[in-house]
């Protein structure tokens, strides 16, 4: 595949994930919403390292998200009594309202466009799920 061939690939790439971008004015961030339902769907996963393992991001990004949740009172923190240098966090009442909140706004353009393509919706989910999936390995076995 030529270059220019692959930068148009990379332009409709982000043609989509644009038009898949929730509306500015939410409460949540996309990635405070995706560290709010780690911790809601896997409350064992409930440190900052094992939130930087489910959700694939950087520790930095997570620690500035989980400063941003205490902040907004979606979460709460406990020290872990075994080990008093780490941390558990659990998610609030208020953070499970804005978790629903945030992911009404943040499926809606991914509800949108599965209604006016099904077909062609869940084909492209299903190759992403692969991609994905080769991604990680490569990570895994370079």
């Amino acid at each position: 595949m030529e270059w220019t061939d692959m930068v148009r690939c990379q332009q409709q790439m982000q043609k989509l994930m644009r038009a898949l971008l929730p509306a500015r004015g939410a409460a949540l961030t996309a990635s405070e919403c995706e560290l709010l339902a780690c911790l809601y769907l896997r409350p064992d996963h409930n440190t900052p390292v094992l939130l930087s393992q489910a959700s694939g991001m950087k520790k930095e990004a997570v620690s500035r998200c989980l400063k941003a949740l205490y902040e907004k009172d979606c979460i709460s923190k406990r020290r872990n009594e075994a080990d008093e240098r780490s941390y558990q966090l659990f998610i609030t009442h208020t953070g499970l309202e804005e978790l629903k909140k945030g992911y009404e706004s943040i499926l809606q353009p991914f509800y949108d466009l599965w209604r006016a393509a099904p077909g062609e919706f869940e084909a492209f989910m299903h190759c992403a799920e692969r991609l994905a999936a080769h991604i990680e390995e490569e990570k895994e076995n370079p």
